[in-house]
């Protein structure tokens, strides 16, 4: 038996002595599926709001914990336990974090320097929470929506009509995500340097296709598609009127998603957890984004909550026998 610990988004208005809420209806679900299945092969399992890290006492590692600590098992807050009695934690969501950088930062150092085993793994959280992974994945073959820096995109897309689509380096949930028709509707950027471009993919309206993978196992997949009520949206965000749909990918998307996770394991990167998003075009998949730091996974949405459950606790199991059987080799 080991202790797990898993970030979540808490909805701090809705929680309860005997209920952690979580932020969104997409993810909530999910998370308790994961602890259901790491209880289930002997795991005890607490959540945690990253919020609730003190990081006051850095650098005295010792004394860093969490103020606020949830027992799955218990369905109760306890005293928190101390980081060193955990072996495993799962950075799954951190609601706003892309706003405090530095104390993520932060607590991803503190919990690389007290916990054994850390998914998705530190060098991938690091690399993935810059956007600009998309120009590695480029210059390495694969196939993508073309990313731009912001003056390349004036040059060689706006001043020729050809749209594109406006991404801040670090962000989430198509905050501050909007479509570029001309020059003149980057005047809001204040600082550019911030910003990324991505060519505009009209096949977007026809559905953005999620895959979501263990390693380099394919576990699911969803199809999202923007509101169709407003013709001018291209984001898939629920909260903007997107609808998910199971999909059942093709062999081609498949070994694309496969190739691409290869790649960025080359960039130093290892793969745990991870979502990809893509479009199909006349040329075959085209990525979105590769998201590897805290992607909603849509398990329930395909039906496979429950059983992606089990999976990630499986997976999990795995890493930890890895670890145990590595510590054994260094006391010997």
């Amino acid at each position: 038996m080991a202790n797990i610990l898993l970030t979540l988004a808490e909805e701090v208005g809705a929680t309860a002595e005997n209920h952690f809420a979580v932020r969104f209806p997409v993810d909530e679900n999910d998370c308790y599926d994961f602890a259901a299945g790491l209880k289930e092969i002997g795991h005890r399992v607490y959540f945690v709001n990253w919020r609730d890290l003190g990081l006051e006492n850095e650098p005295n590692q010792g004394k860093v914990q969490f103020s606020r600590m949830f027992d799955y098992e218990n369905s109760r807050f306890v005293k928190p336990l101390p980081l060193s009695d955990f072996a495993l934690v799962f950075v799954y969501k951190m609601e706003g974090f892309y706003f405090d950088l530095p104390r993520f930062f932060t607590m991803v150092s503190t919990f690389e320097k007290n916990i054994p085993i850390v998914v998705n793994h530190p060098a991938t959280i690091r690399h993935n929470i810059n956007k600009n992974y998309l120009f590695q994945l480029q210059e390495r073959g694969v196939a993508i929506g073309r990313p731009y820096t912001i003056e390349d995109a004036v040059q060689q897309r706006l001043k020729h009509n050809l749209p594109c689509v406006i991404k801040p380096l670090f962000g989430e949930r198509g905050n501050n995500v909007f479509l570029a028709k001309t020059v003149a509707d980057l005047e809001s950027l204040e600082n550019k340097m911030k910003f990324l471009a991505q060519e505009f993919m009209p096949e977007i309206r026809h559905g953005e296709k999620s895959l979501a993978f263990l390693g380099f196992d394919f576990q699911h997949a969803v199809i999202k598609r923007p509101n169709k009520e407003n013709a001018d949206e291209f984001r898939c965000n629920e909260s903007l009127g997107g609808t998910v749909h199971i999909y059942e990918p093709t062999r081609e998307e498949l070994d694309y998603c496969d190739n691409l996770l290869r790649v960025y394991e080359s960039f130093g990167c290892p793969i745990h957890f991870s979502r990809i998003d893509f479009v199909t075009t006349n040329d075959g998949p085209k990525l979105v984004e590769a998201e590897l730091l805290n992607p909603s996974i849509y398990a329930n949405y395909s039906n496979k909550g429950p059983q992606f459950g089990k999976a990630i606790a499986n997976y999990f199991e795995q890493l930890l026998r890895v670890w145990k059987r590595s510590a054994v080799r260094v006391e010997t």
